[in-house]
């Protein structure tokens, strides 16, 4: 089907409650970043985790998957100018809609509303996953953006997406996404006064580590 993504989901309810949409990072896919599933369920919940693959493959990793190219007509991401910038917002939002209807479907076929689904992006999938709760014309249920950042810096605020509890996390030693990035999409949401909670996890890397799940499943159960 057109603009749909595709990936493993884990369920150990014949009829959910609640959805996970899950979002890996760069170089990652879907069915590795499932296996976050069981650490981060409850029972109680009666969640369904769907991990969804990023719709390209990267040159040369068969198995790795990209939300965008690192590389824009040869210049990294950290060097972009507005021209690189805008081939990347074309992209973002390209898979804004291919993540939107996928979720629309896969609510549809559980018979469960938006504000029954929960979204968790990592590094490059937590751009996504901000970028779509943007799009927002629902509220979701809650989003967790784990060692990430925003992009588009200046775009205006939502109103669904400001009702939407959000979770951020970043590790003190990330040395993939700096610790800037964190305190500045901190400040974008203290400014635009989103509903959200912030960890910074001092000896934590570019991972999602153990700490940063237990309080990523303390986030969900005050919103669940």
């Amino acid at each position: 089907m057109k603009n749909i993504l595709t990936g493993p989901s884990i369920s150990k309810h014949d009829n959910p409650k609640k959805l996970m949409i899950m979002l890996h990072g760069y170089g990652d896919n879907a069915a590795n970043f499932i296996h976050l599933a069981e650490p981060l369920d409850l029972d109680d919940w009666g969640m369904n985790y769907v991990a969804l693959n990023a719709p390209d493959i990267i040159p040369g990793n068969p198995m790795g998957y990209q939300w965008f190219d690192l590389y824009i007509n040869g210049v990294y991401i950290s060097d972009a100018g507005p021209k690189e910038y805008e081939v990347i917002d074309k992209k973002i939002t390209e898979n804004v809609i291919q993540i939107s209807n996928t979720i629309s479907l896969i609510l549809d076929n559980l018979r469960l509303e938006m504000k029954d689904c929960f979204v968790m992006g990592f590094s490059q999938g937590g751009i996504m996953a901000f970028e779509l709760g943007r799009s927002l014309t629902k509220n979701l249920g809650g989003m967790g953006i784990i060692s990430s950042r925003i992009i588009k810096k200046d775009k205006e605020p939502n109103n669904f997406f400001q009702q939407t509890p959000i979770f951020i996390s970043h590790g003190g030693k990330d040395d993939v996404l700096p610790l800037s990035n964190f305190n500045q999409s901190r400040d974008i949401l203290k400014k635009d006064k989103y509903n959200y909670e912030d960890h910074l996890l001092e000896k934590d890397t570019h991972t999602i580590s153990p700490d940063t799940i237990k309080l990523f499943q303390n986030f969900i159960k005050k919103h669940i």
